[in-house]
């Protein structure tokens, strides 16, 4: 029987699992998936949890505990520093390994991988090596093991960009068979249909349980949804170029730059931005991206995703924003700012 490797379904999970499972798969490792986010997997995290942590980070802490109880011979636990150059991940992400060791001591051994843009290792990194060689010592096994792995990740974010979700995705489902679930479902856009962007990080996008299945509920609306994951790099770079700086977080930068590319080419009614509660980066994108489309006139609405988010008052917020955004379509009022006064009044402080 082989290594059974846990993957937490959680954070980076919705970014990188296909990267790491065909790695691993390939180097005969079995993987344990934790189960997708409930209810128990949250109170469990939580009452780990330092209390000024952000909810997805409590959220790991559930499905690293769910894994534990499924006695796997090892839980994967990437330290993802950075991912491009001059820019860096989250703090949480990068002290993610040490902060579960720290507060999960009873866990099964970890593997921690260092992944750091800046330090070259050419077609094959040296932490990918340290890691293949745990189950192989033959260097071309573990280097065609990170090559297909490599082709998987790239496929993976060719869906993203067109449309499909992450656990579409792993499931291998085609945006064909998308578009035909959603036709089963009586959801088909008609031309009035709204388009709205979702923007947010992609573990509060992807986890319906954590978002209340925002994305299925706009699709209920009928709306079109554009999700800040559907966006090329040249084109969260054009969205970019309207800030004075860079952006230091790669996460803020997918953000931020989705948003302003969607409001300079004009392409929603309206924004919802997903964020984490107690997120320090999150709470300075939100204040960015608000103030950015009050000058523009465009609706922005903001959802603080944490443990207390009832599914009533989101749906609620939901629907009344959906409503105003129709309203002002179908009545041409949309030269009125949603902000409450007009666009062109000279007492505007922004």
């Amino acid at each position: 029987m082989g290594v059974r490797v846990g993957i937490p379904r959680a954070l980076l999970y919705y970014d990188y699992f296909l990267l790491w499972s065909t790695f691993l798969e390939n180097m005969g490792v079995e993987i344990v998936l934790s189960q997708k986010t409930n209810k128990k997997i949250i109170n469990n995290g939580i009452k780990c949890a330092v209390d000024d942590s952000c909810i997805p980070v409590k959220v790991f802490l559930g499905h690293v505990l769910d894994l534990t109880a499924k006695k796997v011979d090892y839980i994967f636990l990437p330290r993802y520093i950075s991912v491009e150059p001059r820019r860096f991940m989250c703090p949480k992400l990068m002290g993610l390994p040490d902060m579960v060791k720290q507060l999960l001591p009873g866990i099964p051994p970890t593997l921690v991988v260092d992944m750091d843009a800046r330090k070259s290792g050419g077609d094959l990194p040296v932490e990918i090596l340290r890691l293949g060689r745990l189950f192989t010592f033959n260097p071309w096994k573990i280097r065609l093991a990170y090559k297909t792995a490599i082709a998987k990740q790239k496929k993976f974010k060719k869906g993203i960009l067109e449309g499909l979700t992450p656990d579409q995705i792993f499931l291998e489902k085609s945006l064909s068979d998308r578009r035909q679930t959603i036709a089963e479902e009586g959801n088909i856009p008609g031309d009035k249909t709204l388009k709205i962007g979702l923007l947010g990080h992609a573990y509060n996008l992807f986890d319906n349980y954590l978002n209340m299945n925002i994305q299925q509920k706009l699709n209920e609306m009928d709306v079109q949804v554009l999700t800040s994951k559907m966006f090329t790099e040249e084109q969260m770079d054009s969205g970019l170029k309207r800030l004075e700086k860079d952006i230091f977080w790669t996460f803020g930068r997918e953000t931020i730059g989705s948003a302003f590319y969607l409001l300079q080419n004009k392409m929603v009614h309206g924004v919802i931005l997903l964020v984490s509660f107690a997120c320090g980066p999150d709470s300075i994108i939100m204040d960015i991206v608000e103030r950015a489309f009050k000058r523009e006139g465009v609706p922005c609405l903001t959802l603080v995703l944490d443990e207390h988010s009832g599914e009533g008052g989101v749906i609620t917020r939901l629907e009344a924003f959906i409503e105003m955004l129709k309203w002002r379509e179908q009545r041409d009022e949309s030269y009125l700012s949603s902000h409450g006064e007009s666009l062109d009044c000279p007492e505007s402080p922004v």
